[in-house]
């Protein structure tokens, strides 16, 4: 063994010296990798930020825009004035606070998406508030109106709802 080493010299240093060559190289790029690698992450991180925020502005604005369009309208003559009563009804029943009903954005609940949302706002829910004061009754209602298959209950809607509100 010690006598092909001693024949082979040349070529055991040749491949240690390409060795550490190719060693050196691959270590040295991947700190630049590791750099550029942290700054896209770093950069999509503050992208989802914005876009989170955003969407959240672009919600509150649109329920603002829904509830000051839905009071602007002048009511025909010919309009139904039934579906209009059952929304003043569910406004002054005894569960609502006497404190004016503040417009949140409801997707900030966990499980409440965009379309549910838009479903609980065109029928007059607009609050944490008025979640928060949610019975068994009215999450069996609003699960079966929103076909929610139990999510209200499983994502905690209201314990949620409260928790915005504390």
């Amino acid at each position: 063994m010690l006598w092909l080493i001693w024949q082979m010299w040349f070529f055991l240093l040749m491949a240690f010296l390409i060795g550490l060559g190719l060693g050196w190289r691959l270590w040295s790029a991947s700190g630049e990798a590791g750099k550029a690698l942290q700054a896209a992450k770093d950069e999509i991180g503050r992208l989802q930020r914005e876009n989170d925020s955003l969407s959240s502005v672009a919600a509150r604005h649109q329920a603002a825009l829904e509830v000051s369009q839905s009071s602007a309208k002048p009511e025909s003559a010919d309009s139904k004035p039934v579906a209009k009563p059952a929304k003043k009804k569910a406004a002054a029943s005894p569960k609502t606070p006497s404190r004016p009903i503040e417009v949140n954005d409801l997707t900030e609940l966990k499980g409440l998406g965009p379309k549910a949302a838009e479903a609980l706002n065109a029928e007059g829910v607009t609050s944490f508030q008025q979640i928060a004061t949610w019975t068994k009754t009215d999450i069996a209602k609003w699960d079966e109106t929103l076909t929610a298959r139990g999510r209200i209950e499983r994502d905690d809607w209201v314990g949620q709802a409260k928790g915005k509100l504390a």
